[in-house]
């Protein structure tokens, strides 16, 4: 196996852990404060311990060079932006986790996961204010199809159900998490291009993504008890979102952007929105409407042409 297929399979596998996340949220009893924290807390422990990348907020490399980016960050005015952008963007990313979970407690999870799939449209919107960095002629055209397939998605006519008991709430709420993730896509971009002298300006997102599960355990733990008394298939549940669903899939995402290009990667990413309402119809039986179907259909579309077709943002 090349290492170009050995990435597309990590993205793959990736996908598929990450689209289980709507119908395994759906499965535990846990209110939704108790699963954002759980889940973020195993998933934060595994990953600062499996992977030193996710350690180092404010750069550096091994050794003396981590030390000092540990503890004498604020003399580094490089190394003290870093810290400032992994920590923001893990903020981002931390409100990206909860209202993920509090929106699939509410509504279907296919219009959880295809609102959240808005994020793009936030990012050519809010590039030019906080990127400066303007979306070409051929970006924007895709701004209204992105938009059509929010109000699609955003109206699809769910009904309160068992597994949805308030959809009009969790839309509200996914449509904010895609801000959120657009927001965290935006923290990514602005950490990881070169700086004017030619290095790079921040930490790796696997950072982000540590330093945001780091934030989440803080801000749920004072609505997370008390626990009172936690079914063995609730702990299962948890334990598989944490362990699985968030940070090995992270792991085999960050393996996978070292060989893939991002348009590729971006492509087989978009297996977690196609295959997310297919678990919950399986494990739950959720039905979504045909206007939230034709919504994610528009969603995606979307994605793939920006992904394949348009050119790069201005500076």
């Amino acid at each position: 196996m090349t290492i170009r297929s050995a990435a597309a399979l990590q993205a793959v596998v990736a996908g598929i852990l990450f689209s289980t996340g709507g119908a395994a949220v759906k499965a535990t009893e846990l209110d939704a404060w108790q699963v954002a924290g759980t889940r973020s807390l195993i998933a934060a422990v595994v990953l600062l311990v499996a992977i030193p990348a996710a350690r180092r907020w404010a750069g550096g490399g091994n050794g003396a060079s981590r030390l000092a980016a540990a503890f004498g960050w604020w003399r580094s005015p490089g190394r003290r932006r870093a810290l400032l952008l992994t920590v923001g963007t893990g903020c981002c990313y931390c409100l990206t986790l909860v209202l993920f979970v509090h929106a699939a407690k509410r509504t279907t999870a296919a219009e959880t996961i295809f609102l959240q799939s808005t994020a793009p449209l936030f990012v050519l919107l809010l590039s030019p204010l906080l990127l400066r960095e303007r979306p070409s002629g051929r970006q924007l055209l895709l701004v209204p199809l992105f938009g059509a397939g929010l109000v699609m998605a955003l109206y699809g006519g769910a009904d309160a159900a068992a597994s949805a008991p308030d959809p009009r709430t969790g839309n509200v709420l996914a449509v904010f998490c895609g801000l959120a993730y657009g927001l965290t896509l935006i923290g990514l971009r602005a950490a990881g291009r070169p700086r004017p002298e030619g290095r790079s300006a921040s930490a790796p997102g696997i950072a982000a993504a540590a330093c945001g599960n780091v934030i989440v355990c803080l801000a749920c733990l004072p609505a997370m008890f008390p626990f009172g008394s936690v079914e063995p298939a609730d702990l299962v549940v948890v334990v598989y979102l944490g362990l699985f669903q968030v940070a090995l899939a992270y792991v085999f995402v960050t393996r996978a952007a070292r060989a893939l290009q991002a348009p590729v990667l971006a492509l087989l990413l978009l297996l977690e929105p196609a295959l997310t309402p297919f678990w919950a119809m399986w494990f739950h039986g959720e039905q979504p409407h045909l206007l939230t179907w034709l919504g994610g259909a528009v969603i995606a579309a979307a994605t793939v042409l920006l992904a394949t077709v348009v050119g790069e943002p201005e500076r």
